[in-house]
């Protein structure tokens, strides 16, 4: 065959070959929407993938079909696939949320819900929950009766419900006063379940492997197995369906939950609690999801440490051409042309910087994930401290308006005076000066006040005009601490005070996320210290298994002199061969087995600078450590002594105002009868406005003091549960010296 009939042939053979995917491609595919968590929408969904996957190729297109019919993929017609991870980590029964709860259904399809209630039957035994099924039709709820008695509902996917069907199915849910908890489908979280489990289905992620499949089906090539479903490392949690249950989240689970907040548009006259201020800046904090996916994005040096520990396998060819004379006397050992391929497996034995990466990639995920709660206290001291601003601004407004109406009602009685000639003019200039002082005031601190609303409604993820009427909190109550009566005992006296005190920095500096977070630095700095000095004399140890074949050989030296054709050379090495000399041959495949150790002698002085910056830091990092133990307890203590001066401050300015507005009131009929002056009275007027100010401002400065302490101590701003007030006051004896009125803890 001539050159010109080869080009051609290849060139039909490279053109077939190109083209075969377009001939093999299908324009649309079908697929049961039943196997799909998400339902119909997961549909659209893959098509979006598909469309993404193929950057504008040709996209099939997706079809939803009835039961039974549609692709075949191994593993996505699975019946248990999303049931038989319960058997292995998921434990819906570990959350606090179901440590009281009695009755408890598993609600989804029929036959994965008395599946799933096998499964988990056996926890739900060892904690004394009576555990059934609530299994539901397609495109049918249960009736109110169904869930009326039970205390949580853990949930399956249902994928033949609407969104909408599902968000009213969780809605009656919540209205019944009955805990949610999706075990496989954390989306449900997004339409109004409570809560979702740890390993729930990662939905996008596994529309992306199904996308992958749907494409090779789609090109004609033979797909992978479905083998395994990707899924979520954290839980979800919706803050508004907690709010609707009256269930308060533990900070732990706050700061580790991907928060999902929905809340119903806020009525203008509807007051909002300092709580759902917090729980709704922690929701929709940009900041917050930056630091949480920096922490998921970090997480992966982990595997990158530990990847050093697992074997390397690959493939290496070599071509090598060589001198024709030392081919020749090589003696067909060193061909001029040789072409060789082989597989070489490495496996790491031993070392110590290895090991040491892999603790301080551990230490240094644990730190940043303490950081992360860090930042979460800190936003949430932000919100409530602004929230308490806000109210402090509006309590000043009230008490300026007062004065402006006051002020008003002097300056029209001078007016009249001065018209029956008992005032003079001076007088009603000098009422008319306070009046317009009064409404500067006025002006100023509703400017405050409208500014401060705008920046927390931007801090709630809200529309920053949104109108927003803060709830007072209730100093009196023991939400607060004003009615709890360790409070009091804790004030009693000096002692008291400095014995409270201790015991609460002995809490922070074991409970604190700062020194948490130093902690888990400062073994970073030290295991990398310990691993810079073993250097010096640890070495490298690893195994190398190494195959190679010999693809082709040519030129001087392929053979050896003794496999040369000549019948008499073939003669004479037969000869020798009887006689039990063997002669080697030539292209034989080769393999290897061997161990190294490396120990560097010398490297510039490289490793000596490394080890003094690793002490360094360390150093610093002990450095840190202690300025953070004593910024911690100066700060807690300076709160709670400013908690206390506060707490008292509101009687005793309360006290005032109340003489202030008797003094004003005697001052006003004394001025009209004419038996005090001018100057007396605006004076009064004066006294009067500041003590209703610094009233006010006690309660403030009291309730921004206890969220200092809560923040010190690691706790969420806002009320305090019996578990927190245990947690402030728990070491606060009931017995003491004294029933009665507080005693000056001041030396």
């Amino acid at each position: 065959m001539s050159i010109t009939a080869w080009r051609r042939l290849f060139i039909a053979l490279l053109l077939a070959t190109g083209f075969t995917p377009l001939i093999a491609f299908s324009a649309s595919l079908t697929i049961d929407a039943r196997l799909l968590p998400g339902g119909e929408a997961a549909v659209a969904e893959l098509q979006q993938e598909l469309e993404r996957m193929r950057a504008g190729r040709p996209v099939p297109q997706l079809r939803s079909v009835a039961a039974g019919q549609g692709v075949r993929l191994e593993g996505l017609d699975d019946a248990d696939g999303l049931t038989r991870p319960l058997a292995e980590s998921r434990d819906p029964f570990a959350f606090s949320l179901l440590h009281d709860a009695e009755h408890v259904a598993v609600l989804g399809p029929r036959e994965q819900a008395a599946r799933a209630r096998t499964l988990l039957a056996e926890r739900a035994e060892r904690r004394g929950v009576h555990l059934s099924t609530l299994g539901v039709l397609p495109g049918e709820l249960p009736s109110p009766s169904d869930f009326e008695h039970l205390d949580a509902v853990l949930l399956l996917a249902l994928p033949l419900h609407a969104a909408d069907s599902q968000r009213e199915l969780f809605a009656r849910l919540t209205e019944a006063g009955v805990a949610t908890l999706a075990l496989t489908d954390a989306e449900q979280v997004v339409r109004g379940a409570l809560l979702s489990v740890p390993g729930a289905l990662d939905a996008p992620a596994f529309h992306r492997r199904l996308a992958l499949r749907l494409d090779d089906l789609a090109a004609g090539r033979t797909p992978e197995p479905l083998s395994d479903r990707p899924e979520l490392g954290r839980t979800w949690l919706n803050l508004d369906t907690a709010s609707r249950l009256g269930w308060a989240p533990s900070f732990e689970l706050l700061s580790q939950s991907r928060l999902i907040a929905e809340p119903t548009p806020l009525d203008p006259d509807a007051a909002v609690s300092l709580q759902q201020a917090v729980a709704l800046a922690l929701a929709d904090n940009l900041s917050l999801a930056v630091a949480r996916q920096s922490v998921e994005v970090d997480a992966f040096e982990r595997d990158m440490a530990a990847s050093r520990w697992r074997p390397n396998l690959y493939l290496e060819a070599t071509g090598r051409v060589i001198d024709g004379n030392r081919a020749r006397s090589a003696l067909g050992q060193s061909p001029e042309r040789q072409v060789t391929g082989g597989a070489v497996l490495e496996q790491l034995i031993f070392s110590e910087p290895a090991l040491a990466a892999s603790a301080i990639a551990v230490s240094l995920d644990r730190a940043r994930r303490a950081e992360m709660e860090v930042e979460t206290l800190d936003l949430a001291l932000r919100v409530a401290s602004d929230f308490l601003d806000l109210l402090r601004l509006r309590d000043r407004r009230h008490v300026l308006e007062n004065d402006l109406e006051l002020a008003r009602a002097q300056r029209d009685q001078a007016s009249r005076g001065l018209d029956a000639g008992a005032v003079g003019r001076g007088e009603l200039s000098r009422f008319e000066a306070e009046l317009a002082q009064a409404r500067e005031r006025l002006e100023q601190a509703v400017a405050d006040h409208e500014q401060l609303r705008l920046a927390l409604n931007r801090q709630l993820g809200r529309d920053a005009t949104a109108p927003l009427s803060p709830l007072a909190p209730d100093t009196e109550s023991s939400e607060w601490l004003g009615g709890d009566p360790r409070f009091t005992i804790a004030m009693e006296s000096r002692d008291s005070l400095e014995r409270w005190q201790a015991s609460l920095v002995a809490s922070a500096l074991s409970e604190s996320r700062e020194l948490r977070a130093l902690a888990e630095m400062r073994s970073a700095t030290a295991r990398e210290l310990e691993s810079r000095r073993r250097a010096f004399w640890l070495p490298e140890v690893g195994l190398e298994a190494r195959y190679t074949s010999e693809i082709t050989r040519d030129g001087e030296g392929e053979r050896a002199p003794w496999e040369a054709d000549s019948p008499l050379v073939q003669e004479g090495v037969g000869f020798l061969e009887d006689q039990g000399i063997r002669f080697p041959e030539t292209g034989r495949d080769e393999w290897s087995v061997g161990i190294s150790a490396r120990l560097p002698l010398y490297a510039g002085g490289r490793r000596s600078i490394e080890r003094d910056t690793s002490a360094a830091r360390l150093e610093q990092t002990t450095l840190q450590d202690a300025d953070t133990r004593q910024g911690l307890e100066t700060r807690l203590r300076a709160a709670s002594v400013e908690l206390l001066a506060a707490w008292r401050r509101i009687t005793l300015r309360g006290e005032a105002r109340d003489h202030a507005e008797e003094a004003l009131s005697l001052a006003e009929v004394a001025w009209r009868e004419g038996s005090l002056e001018q100057v007396a009275l605006l004076d009064a007027r004066t006294m009067a406005r500041q003590s209703a100010l610094a009233k006010s401002e006690a309660r403030w400065q009291y309730l921004k003091a206890l969220v200092h302490l809560q923040r010190s101590l690691g706790m969420t701003p806002g009320p305090l549960d019996e578990a927190d007030r245990n947690q402030l006051l728990g070491h606060v004896e009931m017995t003491g010296p004294s029933r009665g009125a507080t005693k000056d803890p001041s030396p």
